[in-house]
């Protein structure tokens, strides 16, 4: 019996341009990116919607899903060509702004995670801890390991920091780091959630016979070919992010190359590479919602219910426009961390962890809405990406630390006069007294008392920023 069609005739955002699609990205990166960047985003943006969105639909088939093999993850042939095609778009034209590569991301994440953006974001991650902090050996044979676009190597960078005892504990880490005699390390212990076991990751591990926490390199293989002292003990059946693996390590004497002074570990982990990937959730975050109100527009465009388009009744038309809101709102704030960024500027420090959280959590609220508004066919895996997205979305809000341990973070650099002063001059003249009052309140709280209170700054400082103004008439009831 030949299987119906969910909505005979619709066909969704598929081979859509999404950057073309999208007038309010285009107008937010126009003026940073250039001419020449934005023909290589509208070529992505093609890419997105047409190939690249095909290839992750196919790797998300579950028959295609990462699967670990002779002690190795193995990845279908379209997965590696996503990869390949993604590493291609940020690292085959050198020099690329951070503005233009974080869009590009955005772009990817229109298509979900996919398997592709966070092995980016550690890779990432990765390549700018190396520029910044590596040997010149390591300069010279790890960077460009990481920014090869091959089928086999793409997107290679991975993350092994968390243990089932620590978590978000970094110095509860119990990884123990041998020295050796030519200045190497051998690592010893249990890693719990290894992010993309690639050809390198960087690790956490503690100096043997001490509690510092150090930060290091290391390789899947020896120069030998063999492999490097680890195991991979299984993959984690995560509920999203599917099309990457994630797995258990056991270090068995792994051979590792200390990244700066062992007692900077930590302040490197925090500086260099988490605070990369947060500003990568950020844009994940971007990425899922934009798609989600994408679908929500196309389909309310195209379904008629009692003889009406389902976008002329107001209650449809009143969802779309607080989706659409929101979305302004986070992009808008994305797109001010990524210029704070970029300059260095103080406000970056409340920035990062507030759009973080602030974003991703209205991303996973965005994909469910236009689930609600689109019905039945929302929860269909075989009509529309918003299942899988929705997934997505809750994992990206659990990754680089949970929104109260962020929290803790927007709020301490809110105290910094420097970074107040700065994120007061990003604020409508009106508001930033009323911000200031707020965090002088926080700051004069008790800690435990801050441990509440601080989820609460941030959303209202969050709200401040953008304007979203159901959000501090909440906050203030």
């Amino acid at each position: 019996m030949k299987q119906e069609e969910p909505l005979p005739g619709y066909t969704g955002p598929r081979g859509l341009n999404f950057f073309e699609a999208d007038a309010e990205l285009k107008a937010a990166v126009g003026a940073r990116v250039g001419k020449d960047g934005i023909e290589r985003l509208w070529r992505f943006g093609a890419l997105c919607g047409g190939e690249l969105g095909a290839l992750i639909e196919t790797a998300h088939q579950p028959q295609n899903l990462p699967i670990l093999e002779n002690g190795a993850v193995r990845y279908c042939p379209e997965q590696k060509k996503a990869r390949s095609l993604l590493a291609r778009a940020v690292y085959g034209t050198p020099g690329l702004p951070l503005v233009e590569r974080l869009t590009l991301s955005v772009l990817a994440n229109y298509d979900g995670e996919g398997g592709i953006t966070c092995p980016l974001a550690m890779t990432e991650g990765l390549i700018g801890l190396l520029e910044r902090r590596g040997t010149p050996e390591q300069k010279k044979s790890d960077i460009p390991l990481l920014k090869s676009d091959a089928p086999d190597e793409a997107l290679t960078g991975g993350q092994f920091v968390t243990e089932r005892q620590g978590g978000s504990n970094v110095s509860a880490n119990e990884t123990v780091a041998r020295s050796l005699p030519d200045g190497a390390y051998a690592l010893t212990g249990l890693k719990w959630f290894c992010s993309n076991p690639g050809e390198l990751w960087v690790t956490t591990a503690k100096l043997e016979g001490t509690d510092v926490v150090g930060l290091f390199l290391v390789r899947r293989k020896l120069p030998d070919g063999k492999l490097n002292g680890h195991t991979l003990l299984r993959l984690k059946p995560i509920c999203g992010t599917k099309g990457k693996a994630t797995a258990e390590v056991e270090y068995k004497g792994a051979r590792a190359e200390l990244i700066g002074k062992p007692r900077e570990g930590i302040s490197i982990l925090v500086r260099d590479i988490l605070s990369v990937s947060r500003i990568h959730v950020a844009g994940a975050a971007l990425g899922f919602m934009s798609r989600a109100l994408l679908e929500a527009e196309l389909f309310a465009d195209y379904r008629v219910a009692y003889g009406r388009k389902i976008k002329e009744y107001p209650s449809v038309a009143r969802t779309l426009e607080h989706l659409r809101a929101e979305r302004r709102a986070c992009l808008s704030a994305f797109y001010r961390m990524a210029d704070a960024v970029d300059k260095d500027e103080p406000a970056a420090e409340w920035l990062v962890p507030t759009c973080k959280i602030e974003v991703s959590r209205r991303a996973s609220a965005l994909v469910r809405e236009a689930q609600i508004l689109i019905g039945g066919h929302g929860i269909l895996e075989d009509f529309s990406i918003l299942p899988r997205l929705a997934h997505d979305a809750v994992v990206n809000e659990i990754w680089e630390g949970t929104h109260n341990i962020l929290a803790g973070h927007a709020a301490k650099a809110l105290r910094r006069p420097a970074v107040l002063k700065a994120v007061e001059g990003l604020l409508a003249p009106e508001d930033a007294p009323a911000l200031r009052e707020r965090v002088e309140r926080n700051r004069a709280m008790t800690e435990d008392e801050r441990n509440i209170d601080d989820a609460e700054l941030t959303a209202l400082s969050f709200s401040l920023l953008t304007g979203t103004t159901e959000r501090i008439e909440s906050l203030n009831t």
